[in-house]
């Protein structure tokens, strides 16, 4: 990655980290821009996106930044901003409408962990593809094991561990049709 790239890519990422921070410690956000099922239902749209930079105290926020970091400089260092934007994007329009159709009992859910599974599966796969299949060996075999056993509560917190998975599927979806956009322009 170029540096221009590379200061446009962390200008991006610490902007995240400065939103969800503010959305997080903000009173009153969480209750405005968390995942709410009524309040969906009733036309609050934004909430899709917003649930995913609300968190429910400092310790879920401070785990959910600390693994947003982790995953970025570790597998997402050949993205660019645009292609980190749209997997931030789809990952966390994935989560929310899987939790939407796929968990009709779900009545709320906030936090950034969904997604950052998504950047995890996608930084994965992409990191595969880059040629450092070690690297993406370890992240894959860490990223399975994290959801078949480990996917479950810390700190006492209440946690939808389905939403991991919803996330790294999404993540999966974008590096779908990444590589097919990618071997689109290879064949015009």
């Amino acid at each position: 990655m170029n540096d221009r790239l590379r200061t446009n890519f962390f200008a991006l990422l610490i902007s995240l980290v400065l939103c969800i921070s503010i959305a997080s410690i903000y009173p009153g956000s969480l209750q405005l821009l968390m995942w709410d099922r009524a309040a969906i239902d009733a036309g609050q749209w934004w909430r899709l996106l917003t649930a995913h930079l609300v968190h429910l105290n400092a310790p879920h926020l401070l785990l959910n930044v600390f693994g947003l970091l982790l995953i970025v400089e570790m597998l997402c260092q050949s993205m660019t901003a645009l292609e980190l934007t749209s997997l931030l994007l789809t990952s966390a329009m994935g989560v929310s409408n899987l939790l939407w159709y796929l968990q009709p009992s779900l009545q709320w859910y906030a936090g950034l962990s969904g997604v950052l599974y998504g950047l995890w599966a996608a930084g994965a796969a992409l990191t595969w593809q880059s040629g450092r299949q070690g690297l993406a060996i370890c992240a894959g075999v860490a990223l399975v094991v994290k959801l078949v056993l480990f996917n479950h509560s810390v700190l006492s917190m209440p946690m939808v561990s389905v939403a991991h998975v919803y996330g790294a599927a999404s993540g999966l979806l974008w590096v779908c049709f990444w590589w097919l956009s990618e071997r689109k322009l290879i064949f015009d």
